[in-house]
């Protein structure tokens, strides 16, 4: 079983996911998996994993199930990065605990026999307002890697060129810049993240494409669902 969610935001909305909320979850094994889309936020504090983080991913890692994430905007990247890195099911992953992995920018997954393709990240929309430019925010609470760089969305398409441009299912933070732009309606702006999106979404077949970031669940069009707080299962 595979089943996929919105953001948890570290531990204010990881609720979502316990036993209580998640019953299915009792059904599952370590070989089932739980995606989350972006801004995990358990990997965040910029001095190193704290007592609450540890708390949190070990409860993760204590669950029935595998937890797989890709990255948002909020998570520190300089930590993330600096994981252990093993190859996980024909794509990269960062090691978290054994059972809690992130899956990295540009890959191509196969899980199950179904083929992912993830790509995280987003630009914070919150930035200006919360918190700031200033010395004290960036490298602490805000990260220019949030946006994927060149290098990893030439990977991604080198990788998607690999699989013949056809995937089942695509794993994003964020929406490409048309979808995201009908959602938000100029809410939220256009980056080169959200424009590199509209090309992967013209150019590679899919199943069906999930993302978060926007604090909502929605069936935005029949193949793009944005989710937050509902937890779906992909279809076998």
């Amino acid at each position: 079983m595979i089943f996929v969610t919105g953001d948890i935001h570290g531990s204010i909305d990881i609720n979502k996911i316990s036993k209580a909320h998640f019953p299915e979850s009792k059904a599952m094994t370590k070989d089932d998996y739980l995606i989350i889309c972006g801004d995990f936020g358990l990997v965040w504090d910029y001095c190193g994993e704290n007592k609450e983080e540890a708390y949190w991913l070990d409860w993760l890692e204590n669950h029935s199930f595998t937890t797989l994430f890709v990255d948002g905007n909020h998570e520190c990247f300089p930590r993330l990065h600096a994981l252990p890195q093993k190859e996980w099911n024909g794509g990269n992953v960062h090691v978290v605990r054994e059972h809690v992995l992130h899956l990295m920018r540009g890959q191509v997954f196969n899980i199950d026999g179904k083929i992912f393709f993830t790509m995280g990240g987003a630009s914070s929309h919150d930035r200006g307002p919360l918190v700031g430019n200033t010395e004290e925010v960036i490298g602490k609470y805000w990260w220019k890697e949030e946006i994927p760089s060149v290098e990893e969305m030439q990977e991604g398409l080198m990788n998607l060129q690999k699989h013949g441009g056809e995937v089942d299912y695509i794993i994003t933070h964020c929406l490409p810049s048309d979808l995201q732009k009908r959602y938000s309606q100029g809410r939220y702006r256009r980056d080169l993240l959200t424009d590199y999106l509209m090309y992967i979404k013209m150019k590679v077949k899919y199943r069906h494409w999930y993302c978060g970031h926007y604090h909502t669940d929605l069936d935005l069009v029949d193949d793009v669902t944005v989710l937050y707080d509902e937890i779906r299962q992909i279809e076998a």
